[in-house]
């Protein structure tokens, strides 16, 4: 009863020197009627990563183990002086009984609290360093399974799938370039790691079994990969699945799971976020930011025009880690693109079928804010890859989810071909491979699709001789 009087004191304490108190998201209050504990993830008022950041941009770094080591140390050390008051209130907390666990983003400067009760949302709101306290949220995964079968084989030779042959994969292939070197990273519901098309290619798996710096679990912690609905599954085999179903299968993949379902919190997103920046163990420990991918898959979305994500994809930027995100799936309108995928850092990807032509469902631009958008477009209608059930059948889904990660997997094979490429070079590489289709006569934002690049499929669709050639 001592400690827990003292911790109520401490709590007083800060309300006193408080100038003003923090703006609490009401939905906050309305989660502790309904529960005794919440979610919430706290923003500081001191907070100014701009400073950081700008910091980080002043030193002109070179070298891209320099970069991502300079850029954690800088904005680790940022948030740890700025958030020190209260994370020591919190852990403090933890000592007098009360049972909320902390997670710093340091990429955003922010703390995440889970399971924290009324009585120390009430202290916080009242300290002097809180901004202000935000409520978890989620978005949806939206895409369609189609059937589940067993992988096909002719001969027992391996058959290449549709999209990774729309996008010349093969043909890449051929010159000796497979995504050998490359590291893809996803951030999605996690992976089958036993699956034969993705066993081989997981970096933890090679040599050996280590899934630290290969997989993380931001809620739980979870010390295997594994996944429950199976979307990280395909996804990963598009991008980096052997068995004729990955575009570059040369390259190695680790994952983050961002989505627990079919849902995906925005708090284990910016956890995500972070460790792709700066891998740490499963259990969240001992960073080693020369473990960080070439490239991250983001195959989802939600509403538009939204800065939520911005922090995590600048700093991916800064550090050289290309930002790939689907474009959404709530075409055919126009301006019906997803965020973060309509960013100005994020490189969006639409959907095309099978004959070539953009598929119904894929969101088109301008942004809410006037840019064109998407980048290019990519296989993304009826995708065999790999499932999440067993390991041998592969599932078939449809959706710019599954059109996203065969630029990935593109973006691969341009980093084997020119692995100190920028990510300003990338996105150029995959622009003029791109090669424009038959126009339909639709229009957005004032661009027909006849020209390009347009708001339906930008440069056009995703060819990865050309794409490889211009890196």
């Amino acid at each position: 009863m001592k400690y827990y009087i003292a911790f109520v004191v401490l709590g007083l304490a800060c309300a006193v020197f408080a100038t003003s108190v923090a703006r609490v998201e009401e939905k906050i209050w309305k989660n502790l009627e309904e529960s005794e504990t919440t979610n919430i993830k706290i923003s500081f008022r001191k907070s100014n990563t701009k400073s950081a950041f700008d910091r980080f941009n002043s030193l002109k770094l070179t070298t891209r183990e320099a970069k991502l080591n300079t850029y954690h140390a800088i904005l680790k050390e940022h948030a740890d002086i700025v958030q020190a008051d209260v994370a020591a209130m919190l852990n403090k907390a933890r000592s007098y009984g009360k049972n909320h666990e902390l997670f710093q983003l340091w990429i955003t400067n922010e703390l995440i609290v889970r399971n924290v009760d009324k009585e120390v949302v009430e202290i916080l709101r009242d300290h002097p360093d809180v901004a202000s306290l935000e409520a978890e949220w989620f978005i949806q995964l939206e895409d369609d399974l189609e059937e589940e079968y067993a992988a096909p084989r002719s001969n027992n030779t391996i058959l290449i799938q549709w999209g990774v042959e729309r996008v010349g994969a093969p043909d890449v292939w051929a010159t000796g370039i497979n995504g050998q070197g490359a590291v893809v990273g996803v951030t999605d519901t996690g992976a089958r790691a036993t699956h034969v098309a993705l066993r081989y290619t997981y970096r933890g798996n090679s040599p050996g079994e280590n899934h630290n710096y290969n997989w993380f679990a931001p809620t739980g912690q979870a010390a295997v990969p594994s996944d429950t609905n199976g979307h990280g599954t395909h996804v990963i085999g598009s991008a980096s699945g052997t068995e004729g179903i990955g575009v570059a299968p040369g390259s190695r993949w680790i994952t983050c799971r961002g989505c627990a379902t079919a849902a995906c919190s925005n708090f284990d997103l910016l956890g995500c976020g972070q460790w792709m920046t700066c891998p740490t163990t499963t259990s969240n420990t001992a960073p080693d930011c020369s473990r960080a991918p070439n490239v991250v898959n983001n195959s989802w979305g939600g509403g538009g025009n939204n800065p939520w994500y911005d922090a995590v994809i600048n700093g991916w930027r800064a550090v050289g880690i290309v930002p790939i995100f689907s474009a959404g799936n709530s075409g055919p309108g126009c301006s019906t693109l997803l965020s973060p995928g309509d960013r100005p850092g994020a490189i969006g990807i639409a959907s095309i079928a099978a004959n070539n032509q953009r598929s119904g469902f894929s969101s088109n631009g301008p942004t809410v804010d006037g840019r064109r958008n998407p980048l290019v477009a990519a296989p993304g209608t009826s995708i065999p890859s790999a499932s999440h059930l067993d390991d041998v059948n592969l599932r078939t889904l449809s959706g710019t989810s599954m059109s996203a990660p065969h630029a990935t997997g593109v973006v691969a094979l341009i980093f084997q071909r020119n692995p100190q490429i920028s990510v300003e070079g990338v996105t150029d590489a995959l622009a003029r491979g791109a090669i424009p289709h038959a126009a339909t006569g639709v229009t957005c934002g004032g661009i027909g699709d006849a020209t390009f690049p347009n708001n339906h499929v930008g440069y056009g669709r995703l060819w990865a001789p050309y794409a490889v050639a211009a890196a």
